[in-house]
This record gives structure tokens, sequence and C-alpha cells, in this order.
């Protein structure tokens, strides 16, 4: 009897799906070796990120206006970890990371550019 209640034991409780596996793990745990998350305000993009979820990858320009007008890519296959309507969450390596915070010191205008799965 003993046996039986442990196998049925067993297959009720299954182990987690991979899917719910990874959602249960902290962001620290989620980044590649090497890299850190960076929170960037929604309010640093001069233009809005649309529709932008978990996974989706992003390339970042920076801009600056007037007659001396430059576009400058800044960032390029950044994985979102998360969005909300406050702020992007990326995973960088440190020249992204240091990228982002020059663009924003010396205000210039990001622009974030979601990249197609095709």
């Amino acid at each position: 009897m003993l046996v039986i209640a442990s196998l049925v034991s067993a297959f009720v409780s299954a182990p987690a799906r991979p899917a719910d596996e990874a959602a249960s793990r902290s962001l620290a745990q989620r980044l590649a070796v090497s890299t850190w998350a960076i929170a960037v305000p929604t309010a640093w993009l001069a233009a809005p990120l649309a529709e932008v979820r978990s996974g989706d990858s992003v390339d970042l320009m920076a801009i600056r206006t007037g007659d001396r007008g430059v576009a400058i890519p800044i960032a390029a296959d950044l994985h979102v970890m998360g969005a909300d309507e406050r702020s992007v969450v990326f995973e960088v390596d440190e020249a992204s990371a240091t990228a982002i915070a020059t663009a924003r010191a010396s205000g210039l205008l990001i622009i974030p550019l979601l990249r197609s799965t095709r």
C-alpha cells in the first residue's frame, strides 16, 4: 500500500515544466554569465517601444538633433528581460551598459529599435 501511495504521489506531483521553472527563477539567476540587468526608464526613450515582451531583442541608437545632428548605434541585440509602462529591463554586457549610461549623461536621445524574429 505504501508503494502504491508513493507511486501515485510521484505522478501527481510531477516536476515543474521548464517554462514554470524559468518564471520562478530570480532575475539574477536568469542572466547569462558576465551580464547585468539595466532598467531603462521609458522617459529616457525618444520613441515608444510598443508591444515589447520578455525575450524580444532590441537595438538602441542615440541621436543628437540640431545643426550638427548625429545618430550613433549604442547597443545591439539587447535581450528584454521584462517591461512595463515605466521601464524596460535589458540584459547587457559592460560595453552596452557603458554606452547607454554615456548617451544618457551626454543628453542624447535614445531610440529603441525592436528586432524582427524573421
